[in-house]
């Protein structure tokens, strides 16, 4: 299981360093290995085919696993493993080695430059850039010729995960947006309808108004400025505004739409005070359990901590703001590191297909609260049933990654965007703070340059 708040934290530290580990590694060789291994011609299960019919490569191959699901999700994906490998048992045979996140990205650096990478890994898509520009993972592009796998059957931007031009990079095995949460109780003592989340942003801002009562010490609606995902880009971009123009690397940040956001926010919180000023995610994330916080933007992991508290909460994509819906899109994706040589990448397709049907896709849904991204598990009647999950994998055309393919991408979140949040919290003027922001975030791009 990924606590959140360490992942942004590891992610500042490993943006810094793997860029530099990586580019000593490509110094070293250029052996990619990037040759798709040839198409099977038996193979014609799709994505809602059973797992009993995947077909393993003729002579058994074993494959080495590296991922980071040290918790109860953990024991759910070694269940998962061991099936397929009885499955296929005399054909190929899959040895999963589970460590933290941390740890498993020190080792995986070293590991490829002297190839002894494990076969695939289990990655988080925010943390792939360096390896893609790199050439450490191979191009995952021909996994739907080569087994027969249905490319419709995948939604939400699930296949946009890690992709540069089209092809992807990392196969999904888990996805998630952010959702806006909201306490049902707290909206009914304030006269609104528990089950009616607000359909804008603009509405989004009357209601947390409504909600917040400084004599309970109860917030309407948390804007942390630190250790928190990146609620404040279904704002941004839900308005019309945008951070990068990844085209021509440059910032777009300081333009009219955006002055008018953070104006938005700067008088929801420095005004009407309907979040607490300068509060982290974690903080925040305490109120909402305790039942003092009436709304928050925030991934899946958030649900079991509310649910155990005994919360009786709603889950929604943001609301749309003046221009669309938007909600970040996240999640972990199987990669294959340049060392893998195609006999073994073969093999690594057979059990991303085996993952990707609808049997495993609905086993893992339901176990861990993260939204199917396959059709056939959304459409699925026990998954429908499930309130939390049902609503979490209705993201439709909102759900999109992030200043995808940058290598600054953590420090523009991190020492850029957080920051200018807490400044005009705290009353700074916010054309000065955007003007500052941009150029801050067009230094960080020169590197991209």
């Amino acid at each position: 299981m990924i606590n959140h708040s360490r992942q942004k934290a590891l992610r500042m530290m490993l943006s810094a360093c793997l860029t530099v580990i990586l580019l000593v590694m490509a110094a070293c060789g250029n052996n990619n290995n990037s040759n798709e291994p040839s198409p099977d011609k038996s193979a014609s299960s799709s994505s809602s085919a059973s797992p009993s019919q995947s077909e393993a490569p003729k002579e058994k191959v074993t494959l080495t696993f590296w991922n980071g699901f040290t918790g109860p999700d953990g024991e759910l994906l070694k269940t998962i493993v061991d099936d397929y490998n009885k499955a296929n048992s005399g054909k190929a045979e899959i040895k999963m080695d589970i460590m933290p996140w941390d740890q498993m990205n020190q080792k995986l650096p070293p590991s490829i430059a002297t190839d002894t990478a494990p076969s695939f890994v289990a990655f988080i898509g925010g943390w792939a850039t360096p390896y893609i520009k790199n050439g450490s993972f191979q191009d995952l592009s021909g996994f739907f010729e080569a087994t027969g796998t249905d490319k419709s059957q995948f939604t939400n931007g699930s296949l946009d995960l890690a992709a540069v031009d089209g092809k992807p990079y990392l196969l999904p095995m888990q996805m998630n947006g952010l959702y806006l949460y909201w306490n049902k109780a707290l909206f009914q003592a304030a006269g609104l309808d528990p089950e009616k989340p607000p359909a804008s942003l603009e509405e989004l801002g009357q209601f947390a108004v409504k909600l917040t009562d400084a004599s309970k010490n109860q917030f309407g609606f948390g804007m942390p400025v630190s250790g928190a995902p990146n609620y404040f880009t279904s704002f941004i971009i839900g308005n019309g505004g945008d951070v990068v123009d990844l085209t021509n690397k440059k910032s777009v940040l300081n333009s009219p739409e955006n002055v008018a956001t953070f104006k938005w926010i700067q008088d929801l919180v420095a005004n009407k005070k309907v979040s607490p000023k300068g509060a982290g995610g974690g903080d925040l994330d305490k109120l909402m359990q305790s039942g003092q916080l009436a709304m928050a933007i925030n991934g899946p992991w958030l649900a079991p901590g509310l649910t155990g508290s005994g919360i009786d909460f709603g889950v929604a994509i943001p609301p749309k703001g003046t221009a669309k819906a938007y909600t970040e899109l996240g999640g972990i994706g199987f990669a294959v590191p340049k060392g893998t040589s195609d006999e073994e990448k073969a093999a690594v397709y057979d059990f991303i297909k085996f993952w990707n049907t609808t049997e495993i896709g609905k086993k893992w849904s339901l176990a861990n609260g993260f939204p199917p991204y396959l059709k056939s598990v959304a459409e699925d009647p026990e998954v429908k049933g499930n309130a939390l999950v049902s609503a979490m994998a209705n993201m439709g055309d909102a759900a999109a990654p992030f200043l995808p393919g940058l290598l600054g991408t953590d420090r523009i979140n991190n020492n850029v965007l957080f920051k200018a949040i807490e400044a005009v919290q705290n009353g700074q003027s916010v054309e000065d703070v955007l003007k500052k922001a941009s150029d801050d975030i067009d230094e960080i791009l020169k590197a991209e340059q």
